[in-house]
């Protein structure tokens, strides 16, 4: 489920916050980072759990239509297609959901008017109007239809956003790639998923994942000094005060990554961390890095300090 691209950040984020203080022990940080990987699961049920609410609202406001005291024909007799959309009944009968729920203690009730703002939005959409208008609909139309609205009214919408940032500041940072993986998962469900099919695994592989994540953050520290000395000889032109800290950071760990995984291919690593420079840093920073990073490279080469083993990576 988790990207390196995505470990790389968690790691970028915790150097950071370690590098603003000083004689602070690492394996708090180190701590901290495991523990803010972890609390991505949590956002990602609380991303399915949006959907399991917002139909739970749907089906209440029909029943508080019947109950009116003059009700209309269409609040006794209304269209219950959108509560019986074959994918939102399955989350939300989805056992491993619903356990996720509960170890997460997750409760939408104080934020009624967020969903009440949020369907009533998606009430008045053309895709809406013309979901609940046809007569019936199929598994893939009742698919596309929630991934429709996850899209437009969850994932893309800046009250949801503030609502995850009032439970966790750094959620912000991990909102784009869960919403990718709640869209994976969305668009692999089948009508013949049994309701006891597990939630997709954090881990594409755990013991490796996470020991790639504790090297790369602890080597970054260890080496800060000979990585930091590598870049500033690098950067004649550049006084060491004037290259941001972002920039530092970013350099120190590709300098990492190519001297110390040996099964991670130089191309990936440049390319990796000069996109990660065009959401975390300064506008010139991939300019930047790239120079540095393309003159290290042949010297680290020479140096016999990039050794690459595995198929395809021996030069």
């Amino acid at each position: 489920m988790l990207s390196r691209r995505h470990l790389r950040i968690k790691v970028m984020q915790a150097l950071y916050a370690y590098l603003q203080l000083e004689n602070e022990s690492v394996s708090a940080f180190e701590k901290e980072l495991l523990k803010s990987i972890y609390k991505t699961e949590e956002l990602f049920a609380y991303f399915l759990s949006s959907l399991v609410e917002i139909r739970h609202f749907a089906e209440k406001t029909l029943e508080e239509g019947k109950a009116k005291r003059l009700p209309t024909k269409e609040d006794l007799d209304p269209n219950l297609k959108f509560i019986q959309n074959k994918v939102l009944v399955y989350i939300s009968q989805n056992e491993s959901i619903k356990k996720s729920l509960a170890t997460f203690n997750i409760e939408w009730s104080e934020y009624a008017d967020l969903m009440k703002k949020i369907y009533t939005k998606f009430k008045t959409s053309d895709v809406f109007e013309q979901y609940m208008s046809a007569p019936t609909s199929t598994y893939e139309e009742d698919r596309e239809l929630v991934i429709k609205f996850y899209k437009n009214y969850i994932a893309d919408e800046e009250i949801v956003l503030h609502r995850f940032e009032e439970l966790n500041i750094h959620w912000s940072d991990d909102w784009y790639f869960i919403n990718g993986y709640v869209l994976k998962y969305l668009k692999e469900l089948q009508p013949t998923d049994s309701p006891n099919r597990n939630l997709p695994g954090l881990f594409k592989d755990e013991e490796d994942d996470l020991d790639f994540v504790k090297n790369l953050f602890r080597k970054c520290i260890t080496n800060s000094k000979e990585y930091q000395d590598l870049i500033v000889n690098q950067a004649k032109n550049w006084e060491e005060d004037r290259i941001a800290i972002m920039d530092f950071i970013l350099m120190k760990m590709a300098i990492c990554e190519l001297t110390e995984f040996s099964s991670i291919p130089v191309k990936v690593t440049l390319n990796e961390y000069i996109e990660l420079s065009k959401n975390y840093s300064t506008p010139k920073s991939k300019v930047f890095i790239n120079g540095i990073l393309d003159k290290l490279v042949p010297i680290l080469k020479g140096e016999g300090k990039i050794n690459k083993v595995g198929r395809g990576l021996v030069e």
